[in-house]
């Protein structure tokens, strides 16, 4: 198990990418099917992936929430997500077809 790293392309530096989250969003443009292949080998929870998630349904807009819900349609896991869910659902800052999403998907991923 290691940690993910970002290099900066402005700096130079490099950071562990839970600590720019905001530079993985573009991920999320892409299919979880997709991201899951490339890392293949890895096992979820040693990847930032679930973090991502979280991150972009909690991120400003409704770009990357909507994008982090395809993937929760697609399959990702929610049963670590069903507070995020819950705060969305609830939201009137969100537009009503992503609370109506995230109560959809809040629904669907209760405890049997």
């Amino acid at each position: 198990m290691g940690i993910w790293l970002i290099q900066g392309a402005a700096d130079g530096l490099v950071y562990p990418a839970a600590d720019r989250l905001v530079w993985l969003l573009p991920l999320l443009e892409r299919t979880p099917t997709d991201v899951s292949a490339e890392l293949a080998d890895v096992p979820l929870a040693d990847t930032p992936l679930p973090a991502l998630v979280r991150f972009a349904l909690t991120a400003w807009g409704e770009h990357w929430p909507t994008l982090a819900l395809d993937w929760l349609d697609a399959g990702w896991p929610t049963r670590d997500l069903r507070e995020v869910l819950a705060d969305m659902k609830d939201s009137r800052e969100l537009s009503q077809p992503l609370r109506y999403r995230a109560l959809r998907l809040w629904s669907a991923s209760a405890p049997a």
